[in-house]
């Protein structure tokens, strides 16, 4: 047969597309080439980096070869135009081939078996290639479903039109998922076939015309489901052709005829003709469409098929590279995220440091300026990392308790040099001031700390240790207590004293001459003595005094050096651990910031790679001319079959069957069927009797009984129990319930309706029975004494329906699982999981065995060897799965034979009597009306007991998942309450760094004031008092005390940058400005009246002044009196103030007291100006120590306790929450323990492990 179309024939439209499709591989070529050069410059070394990198080396390598190697077999199939046969297994696919090519029937299997090719074969068809490819979808009879599908993937990529052949089966959600993976996305052609296994469609010599429309209708409703289908996944306005591929095949094939059934093949062609059979089959529909089309088009279609296969294979390339650049990006960034934590921790490196540690020999150059380059932006971590912040945090708390006992140990050391008059060298100053073993242990804590940091911070094991090398000097100071002894002075002074008193040795009778010369001179010579004695006074007082000073200066000057030495030696200790700790983190990390560095670098290069071959690829794609629209192609095709799409849609699902004039003939009986199927049906049934008593005894009923009595005694302790408790004495009370259980349109719907019918129920329009998903709940039919159960079909991408499914066979004593002729297919998890779960309780009905290929009456035989074939490759698919499906447990029938029932709403057990000799349903009914009360009693007890091990799964699996939950937010809690931890420990440390850092800005002034006072003589009383009172009030430690509280603002926000946000917390740092405003009630010794009045009078009466005025004031004698400890009334004050007026003699023995008082008082002046200094010096520490706290309550510490408080509040919640995690999960586990114990007591009554899930 030559069609042409505008007078293009058939062969001249395939060699015009064959030429212009090499025309095309050639363009193609040049573009592939040039791609195929981008990909090998933007290949790497060799070289394995990260695992996407690697994955991006490997495409990158892969891509274009796979491009070249596809254009090569497009270049050898070139010769001939090519269509695919592709679609599940098992729906005729290589009898539609051996249709085509008028073969003899070998590629078609003689047993209907399921995954039967497994090759690619291909025929030669009116200069077109056809290619037979293996099904999809099949359960891997002899070879793995996914090798079998590779096959058919890469026989798609060449064809110029693929068939979409679909069966009455059904179509199930997975075949148009991998249509539109595999074909859609490759631009390819497609013409959907639809396999009618009913052997009564289209067959007007066994059909009357009033049963035809219901048979073609169901052909509707698939087809309907098929284009709906298709549109959905992008492929909108695909023909559907209806055909009987069987019939077909038996009308054109060639003899000896090698299928499935010879004597059959031989039967229908001597009864109906082969003209007849391949009419009827409608085959010469989808012949001439192919033809029509080709001819109308068949160059477009190759360009279409050529261009669209490359254009799609370069958007799959953009895809993948599109993705693996995204998860190289997201990589790159958490390797940089990762640079940035180390830096963070340990700095930012220096020079050094990267010459050290980060210098790649390969690149020439080190690794963190190559990072910033190919990421664009440079790292912000800061020169000081957490670590040395940490580190000198650390240092100081640590090594505050040894700063302070050192100035402690010096204090006391200048008190005792300076008043044992010794001096302290260098030597013993240190072996005095530092505790060498204190020192060590502090420094050892500050390492491990440091160690534990970089454990906790950067999530890595490491062993810190110090550097071998210097040590931190130990300073000193040279202590002059030496200086400033008065003794020589003293003797001097002393000397004076004792001429003044010698004069007094005048006889007492020279003053009662006093009034005339003689008496006047005795008494000058006296007053002389008493000069020459205060002269030498004074010059012996001079040289005390200066000696005195210079031990003051001495004081004050050790006071600053010891201070000094002490500051410098552990400000070194802390800058040296700083310093070291830095360069041993580097030391034990560098290599891991450098790897990470070269992962980022590499990740970078490959994104940058990742996007030019992106961009190299979608210029190769948009570079394709635009393929032709095809489906114009087909559409004229179409044209060419029917004038509108009404007639189209007859013509191609061969409706013009439903008014042919056809006389109908009755079917031959084979004369020993009637005998062979009765002895058939007593089979069935009985083995069908012999699966429903095991499963209906299995585990025993006094099993059952024992195992309900331990249930119901640990639902005494677990409430959750008794719901299960419930439940089995639920369904052990009512009717048992048998449910039926399968695909979509495998015929559940209509197998009920039959046993309904056949046992005198109503067949009216309670069964909703279509070609698509039609049942959507679970529907209770009552038999009497057991109701059957309809439920949703299987496989019809809705989850909603399996759910449904698998719900309504929970409390079922059994379960009818229904399949097709091609057994298992598609998505069978749920129909596994069911049969591992109900166990004995599952039989299985393989339906619509009308549709096995055979006529059961004309070949009876060959119809009960076919069954049987299939009850054992139904047993052998579940084997392959490691489950044993018995014998007995697998029934063949035929619930509405030949689907000549259909949707009638009337129909009754009358409209099945002409197929019920073959039909086995009679077995199956019968079996169910002779179950006795007895089983059926058992039945309920099964079912109760499947229920309630089924409600203990759930219970346990609830029980898993609550108890995954609780370990799930254990461990997250975890983390948390260590960051929370972790920060109130770095908390504590800072607290204590602060306080040290306060006390060591408030030292330094302390010092100075002290070295102060300790130059300051008797007489600078007030001096003294002024310094004690207002030292603090000084500029200068105002100014001090501002930059301390700057400086810890600083750190008080890199403490809560390093630890709140850690924890998802974010803190607003407080402004820390604070004045010192100390209550100082110390008030200082002013200079005593005394002091100055008692000198002044010795002086005066020496020198012959008055004292009289001086020496009447009452106050000042009481005050005299006071000093000697001399108790005087306030009368008698007054009285001595008159008799000091009148006894001159008195007065110089006065003036002789109180000159020997005046050195009596310096000396008491030396011991009392001391104890004035020390206690000066005590409240000089105690106005310290109180600046120093209220510094740090007003300022940092005070707002770091606060943070810490709600740490600490956070903190207990976290342990709260932990705490009553752990309680549940005890709880869990011991409930968990509880049904474990009753599920495995439940495993051993049946046997079975794992069931009722």
């Amino acid at each position: 047969m030559r069609l042409t179309t505008e007078g293009l024939s058939l062969e001249e439209a395939v060699r015009a597309a064959v030429e212009q499709g090499h025309e095309e591989l050639t363009r193609l070529d040049d573009l592939t080439g040039k791609l195929t050069e981008a990909f090998a410059d933007g290949r790497p070394g060799t070289e394995a980096g990260p695992d996407p990198v690697n994955r991006l080396d490997g495409f990158t390598h892969w891509f274009p070869g796979s491009l070249r190697a596809h254009l090569d077999r497009e270049r050898e199939s070139l010769g001939a135009f090519n269509i695919v046969f592709f679609g599940r297994s098992g729906v005729g696919k290589s009898t539609l081939l051996s249709a085509f090519g008028r073969l003899d029937g070998g590629h078609v299997s003689r047993w209907a078996a399921s995954d039967w090719t497994t090759d690619v074969n291909f025929i030669d068809w009116r200069d077109c290639r056809l290619y037979d490819v293996p099904g999809i979808n099949g359960w891997g009879r002899t070879e793995s479903r996914e090798s079998l599908e590779a096959k058919a993937r890469k026989a798609v990529a060449i064809a110029d039109i693929v068939l979409l052949c679909f069966d009455t089966q059904n179509q199930q959600a997975l075949e148009f998922e991998k249509i539109a993976a595999w074909i859609r996305d490759h631009g390819k052609p497609v013409v959907a076939v639809l396999n009618v296994r009913n052997d009564h469609w289209r067959h007007p010599a066994l059909v009357p015309e009033r049963a035809r429309r219901n048979l073609s209708e169901q052909v509707r409703q698939h087809a309907d489901n098929i284009r709906t289908q298709l549109a959905q996944i992008g492929l909108p306005g695909t023909p559907v052709v209806a055909i009987q591929s069987r019939r077909a095949l038996i009308a054109r094939a060639a003899e000896p005829f090698r299928g499935l059934s010879p004597a059959g093949f031989r039967t229908e062609r001597e009864r109906f003709g082969t003209d007849y059979l391949e009419r009827w089959s409608n085959f010469g529909t989808l012949e001439r469409l192919i033809v029509t089309a080709i001819a109308e088009g068949a160059a477009d279609l190759r360009l279409a098929a050529v261009r669209e296969d490359i254009r799609s294979r370069c958007r799959r390339a953009i895809g993948e590279l599109t993705a693996l650049a995204a998860e190289v990006e997201q990589q790159a960034r958490a390797c940089e995220t990762e640079i940035e934590s180390f830096f963070a921790v340990l700095g930012y490196p220096d020079e050094a440091e990267r010459a050290a540690w980060l210098y790649d020999p390969v690149l020439g150059t080190e690794l963190v300026g190559v990072s910033e380059h190919a990421r664009g932006v440079p790292y912000t971590s800061p020169a000081l990392g957490a670590l040395e912040r940490y580190a000198r945090h650390l240092a100081a708390s640590h090594l505050a308790k040894c700063h302070r006992q050192a100035k402690t140990s010096v204090d006391e050391l200048i008190n005792r040099a300076s008043a044992d008059r010794i001096v302290i060298d260098e030597a013993k100053f240190t072996e005095t001031a530092y505790n060498q073993e204190e020192i060590s242990a502090a420094l050892g804590a500050v390492w491990a700390d440091c160690e534990a940091f970089l454990r906790r911070q950067l999530g890595v094991e490491v062993d810190l240790a110090p550097l071998d090398g210097e040590t931190a000097q130990q300073h000193a100071a040279r202590i002059r207590g030496s200086e400033g002894s008065g003794v020589a002075g003293e003797v001097v002074r002393g000397t004076g004293i004792a001429l003044g008193a010698g004069a007094l040795a005048v006889p007492v009778a020279a003053l009662a001459i006093f009034s005339n010369p003689i008496g006047w001179v005795v008494g000058l010579t006296a007053a002389g003595v008493g000069i020459a004695g205060q002269i030498q006074q004074h010059f012996g007082k001079r040289m005390t005094d200066k000696k005195v000073e210079e031990g003051r200066r001495a004081v004050a000057q050790a006071i600053a050096d010891c201070h000094d030495a002490v500051d410098r030696t552990f400000t070194g200790y802390e800058d040296t651990l700083v310093r070291d700790s830095r360069t041993a983190a580097w030391m034990l990390l560098g290599s891991t910031v450098g790897d990470t560095l070269r992962a980022a670098i590499k990740l970078r290069a490959a994104h940058d790679r990742a996007e030019r071959l992106i961009d190299s690829v979608r210029a190769c794609a948009e570079a394709i001319d635009p393929a032709p629209a095809v489906t114009g192609v087909l559409v004229r095709a179409q044209h060419r079959i029917g004038e509108t799409p009404t007639e189209v849609a007859r013509v191609l699902l061969g409706e013009d069957w439903l008014s042919s004039g056809v006389e109908v003939r009755a079917a031959p009986i084979d004369p020993d069927a009637t005998k062979m199927y009765a002895e058939r049906a007593e089979q069935d049934r009985g083995r069908l009797a012999r699966a429903v008593v095991a499963a209906f005894t299995t585990p025993p009923a006094a099993g059952i009984e024992a195992w309900r009595a331990d249930l119901e005694t640990a639902a005494r302790s677990d409430s959750a129990l008794f719901d299960v408790v419930r439940t089995m004495w639920r369904v052990a009370a009512q009717r048992p319930a048998f449910a039926v259980l399968g695909d979509y349109n495998s015929g559940k719907s209509s197998l009920l309706r039959r046993i309904v019918v056949d046992s005198g129920g109503p067949g009216r329009a309670v069964f909703d029975i279509r070609a698509v998903p039609a049942t959507t709940a679970a529907t209770r039919y009552p038999m009497g004494r057991f109701d059957l159960v309809d439920t949703p079909g299987l496989q019809s991408g809705n989850d909603a329906h399996d759910t449904a499914a698998g719900e309504a066979v929970v409390e079922a004593a059994l379960v009818f699982v229904v399949v097709h002729i091609n057994v298992l297919v598609g998505d069978t998890s749920l129909v596994r999981q069911l049969v591992a779960a109900k166990g004995e309780r599952t039989v299985f009905l393989v339906n619509r065995c009308d549709e096995l290929g055979v006529d059961p009456l004309t070949v009876p035989t060959d119809y009960v060897n076919l069954q049987d074939r299939k009850r054992a490759e139904l047993r052998a698919a579940f084997a392959a799965g490691g489950v044993d499906v018995g014998a007995d447990r697998v029934h063949c029938l035929s619930g509405d034979p030949f689907g000549l029932a259909g949707d009638e709403p009337e129909a009754t057990a009358a409209d099945f009597d002409e197929h019920r000799l073959w039909d086995g349903v009679a077995a199956l009914t019968g079996v169910l009306a002779d179950l006795s009360d007895e089983q059926l009693s058992a039945a309920a007890a099964a079912a109760a007991f499947d229920a309630a091990v089924t409600g203990l799964r759930r219970h346990q699996r609830e029980l898993q998942r609550t108890r995954a939950e609780e370990v799930d937010e254990l461990s997250r809690s975890e983390p948390v309450i260590a960051a929370l931890q972790a920060a109130m420990k770095d908390a504590v440390v800072l607290d204590n760094s602060l306080r040290e850092d306060a006390r060591r800005v408030v030292n330094r002034h302390v010092v100075a004031t002290k070295s102060a006072v300790a130059r300051l003589d008797h007489k600078a009383g007030r001096t003294l008092t002024e310094l004690v009172e207002s030292w603090w009030k000084a500029p200068a430690v105002e100014a001090d005390l501002q930059r301390f509280l700057d400086d810890a603002g600083v750190k008080l926000d890199e403490w809560r940058s390093d630890h709140v946000s850690a924890i998802g917390r974010e803190m607003t740092a407080a402004r820390l400005s604070v004045s010192p405003e100390l209550a100082t009630e110390f008030e200082g010794p002013a200079e005593a009246w005394h002091d100055g009045v008692a000198a002044g009078a010795g002086k005066v009466t020496g020198a012959a002044a008055t004292l009289t005025k001086a020496l009447a004031n009452r106050d000042a004698v009481y005050t005299i009196g006071k000093f000697f400890d001399v108790k005087f009334k306030p009368w008698g004050a007054v009285n001595g103030s008159l008799k000091v007026a009148k006894a001159g003699y008195v007065l110089g023995a006065v003036g002789i007291v109180m000159d020997t008082a005046a050195m009596a008082n310096d000396s008491r002046k030396a011991g009392e100006h001391q104890r004035r200094q020390e206690s000066a010096l005590r409240d000089i520490d105690e106005a310290a120590a109180g600046l120093v706290g209220q510094i740090l309550s007003q300022g940092p510490a005070g707002h770091l306790e606060e943070w810490t408080a709600q740490l600490a509040t956070m903190l207990d919640e976290q342990l709260d929450r932990a705490t009553a995690a752990k309680d549940r999960i005890d709880a869990t586990t011991v409930q968990a323990e509880t049904v474990a114990t009753l599920i495995a007591a439940a495993d051993d009554l049946t046997g079975t492990q794992g069931g009722n899930e």
